[in-house]
């Protein structure tokens, strides 16, 4: 009998009657506004984390990356209060087509919050494995420096996520109920955002999205790409294979970062503007499917490999793909002009550069002169970054990426002699020598005999990570020593595994 009165109470939860529709304005307005009620709380806690940053020198903010969190962030506070109405009719007109309706109760907000939290993860992992999701999320992780306006930087297209969420509505949450997990969702992502707070206690750190767990979400190293997608829980990322501690430092950011970081609309919309050019210049309804539904790493492979075709003539085809185009268009605010190749660096005591794709930078390896102009014996090499995104300021290689990617190891010969070996590429010796006709240092590589002038190494990428990209030729562009003709030198790595 208590087993059976048991259910028969449980039960009693449902079959709740239907809305009227006209009452809607009324039970929306009784929703709690949790987001406007913790806007000030937001804007303190941004604030005092920018004042911290000033007072103890944490530079974590820049200013172009601080203009395009807010004006993202304003745009979707828009966009969700002229679309705030449509989603909750939405939910009410879901809401009454099942029979398995539950009564307002407030009991049913922690089964409600917990199935939410398991439709964000997937919702998160397929944005980053779906190109058309990805073009909704990509501007998240666009910032390059790591605090609490991170958390505004969400797409104003974002809520053609919503597709995700509807299992959340079938279960037959009431609509207000759905609505504050929404928003409970949503406020508690806000915290993670931030480099202030540091590792908490281990059990808190396995289980529950903290800003340790979710900087290494933003981290773009190996290591982190597509790992810790839960929002509130961690137990999905432990469940499906994504969890990942954080080790060291993140590098924050898109793997090809973008240079225009203050305009909102580049922000939002860059990576639909690839996506039409893509779709502009395939070959038939197989390949537009691939580049609109394919995950952004096979999409990248995929070009890497593939020039894009020529048209010499109509083909039926490109009514469809400007049909498709027409559509994406709409979607569109404001279109990212093209960047211009990269410049050849003009420094002094340059031996060589080097350049890779995709990439905004370029690295350049000059002599390393001591102070009363005498060549460092020890390390007669030095790399640097030219970084144009930041006005081409030269800015000294990480740890990290001197250590395992655009480093140099040197050797002592004798009589002035160096052999100077890449990190990421120690199969092939480079010769620092006096050049007989002027005494001064030049970079050389022998081929068959002949010293070869290194001027410039060109990388070609296929996938991998900012940090440890998967090389797939390098370019070694040289001249004859003997004759001045320019030479250019290939090295083929996947065909030689």
């Amino acid at each position: 009998m208590a087993g059976q009165s048991f259910w028969q109470a449980f039960g009693a939860n449902f079959g709740a009657h239907e809305l009227a529709l006209e009452d809607l304005y009324l039970l929306q307005s009784s929703t709690p506004n949790l987001i406007a009620y913790a806007l000030p709380f937001v804007a303190a806690f941004t604030v005092l984390e920018f004042m911290l940053g000033k007072i103890f020198r944490h530079e974590d903010y820049t200013h172009e990356e601080l203009k395009g969190s807010l004006w993202v962030g304003m745009g979707n506070l828009l966009v969700n209060l002229f679309l705030k109405s449509s989603l909750f009719v939405g939910a009410v007109w879901l809401y009454n087509l099942l029979p398995w309706r539950m009564e307002l109760s407030w009991w049913s907000l922690v089964p409600c919050l917990l199935i939410y939290d398991f439709c964000s993860y997937w919702s998160h992992r397929i944005s980053h494995f779906n190109r058309f999701f990805w073009a909704s999320h990509v501007v998240h992780h666009s910032a390059q420096h790591y605090n609490l306006t991170v958390a505004f930087r969400q797409s104003w297209v974002q809520h053609v996520k919503v597709v995700f969420f509807i299992p959340v509505a079938l279960c037959g949450f009431h609509p207000v109920i759905f609505m504050v997990a929404s928003q409970m969702s949503t406020l508690y992502q806000f915290w993670v955002h931030t480099e202030t707070i540091g590792r908490l206690h281990p059990w808190i750190e396995k289980y529950f999205g903290t800003p340790s767990n979710h900087r290494v979400h933003h981290g773009s190293q190996e290591k982190y790409i597509d790992k810790n997608f839960g929002a509130t829980l961690m137990i999905w990322d432990h469940l499906f294979g994504t969890f990942q501690y954080e080790e060291e430092k993140p590098k924050y950011g898109l793997t090809t970062p973008l240079a225009n970081k203050g305009n909102p609309f580049v922000l939002n919309f860059h990576e639909y503007r690839a996506i039409a050019k893509d779709l502009k210049q395939s070959d038939g309804l197989k390949e537009m499917l691939f580049f609109l539904f394919a995950s952004p790493a096979k999409v990248y492979r995929y070009k890497a490999n593939h020039r894009p075709k020529a048209r010499s003539h109509y083909k039926p085809g490109r009514f469809l793909r400007g049909t498709v185009l027409a559509l994406l268009l709409l979607l569109m605010a404001q279109l990212l002009l093209a960047q211009p190749p990269l410049p050849e660096p003009k420094l002094k005591n340059l031996l060589f550069f080097l350049q890779r794709t995709p990439d905004a930078n370029t690295v350049v390896y000059q002599l390393n002169l001591q102070k009363d102009g005498s060549l460092n014996e020890k390390h007669p090499v030095k790399a640097s970054w030219i970084r144009y995104e930041e006005n081409g300021a030269v800015k000294e290689l990480s740890g990290i990426e001197n250590k395992f990617a655009y480093g140099v190891k040197c050797k002592a010969l004798g009589n002035e002699a160096y052999e100077v070996r890449l990190v990421s590429y120690k199969k092939l010796p480079m010769y620092l020598l006096k050049s007989p006709a002027d005494q001064q240092y030049r970079l050389y590589i022998k081929d068959e005999g002949k010293d070869l002038l290194l001027k410039r190494v060109f990388v070609k990428v296929e996938g991998g990570s900012f940090w440890f990209p998967k090389v797939q030729y390098i370019d070694l562009f040289t001249i004859d020593s003997e004759n001045g003709a320019q030479i250019l030198k290939r090295i083929n790595l996947l065909s030689n595994g």
